[in-house]
């Protein structure tokens, strides 16, 4: 009887030790097909939510700027650039008093060819472009009925005529009727004498 008992205890002994060995070929398998499969969920650290950019915050200038109202003797500071000779001309005068108490958007429309580029309660600053030259030029340029004369810029932001020449621009070479009907610069009122002596000659 104790023959039979221990070959059937070595049995199963041998047995288990098989059932063993193929679960612990099954969990290497399995452990090695989730590494290669999905490596990163094994060794990367605990999940996280995605991060969404968040938008950019608004500037405290900016928050400022949409709050502010113009106060009573704020500056307006104003550059003009002047697209025919490429100068700009920078000035700073007061707002007029019955604009105190306008916001940014007030302003815009009151000033609407210029563009308001810095804005608070005590200035606002602004930018706007001219076809015609700055105030430190002579222009030599035809009225409405054609006939050549004398501008300057001495407003800022018109040309207000000077002289005329009483030259009609179809007499002078057409070389030059191009150009004069668009306006001719001079840097000296001395320049422009000595162009118009030129063509004379």
């Amino acid at each position: 009887m104790r023959k039979k008992s221990r070959k059937r205890g070595f049995k199963n002994s041998v047995a288990w030790r098989k059932v063993a060995r193929i679960l612990g070929a099954a969990m290497i398998t399995i452990l090695v097909a989730l590494v290669l499969v999905q490596p990163w969920k094994l060794f990367a650290g605990p999940a996280t939510p995605e991060e969404k950019p968040d938008e950019a915050p608004q500037s405290a200038a900016e928050s400022l700027s949409q709050g502010a109202m113009l106060a009573r003797g704020a500056i307006l500071d104003q550059t003009i650039a002047y697209l025919p000779c490429g100068h700009a001309v920078q000035r700073r005068v007061e707002a007029p008093a019955e604009w105190a108490g306008l916001d940014r958007k007030g302003l815009e429309k009151a000033l609407p060819d210029y563009r308001i580029t810095a804005f608070s309660g005590k200035e606002a600053a602004m930018q706007r472009e001219l076809n015609i030259f700055c105030p430190d030029h002579w222009v030599l340029m035809p009225d409405a009925q054609g006939e050549l004369c004398i501008w300057q810029n001495q407003l800022g932001e018109e040309m207000v005529r000077l002289r005329a020449l009483g030259i009609a621009v179809e007499d002078l070479p057409e070389s030059e009727q191009n150009s004069l009907r668009a306006g001719k610069g001079f840097s000296s009122a001395e320049e422009l004498e000595g162009w118009l002596e030129g063509v004379d000659g």
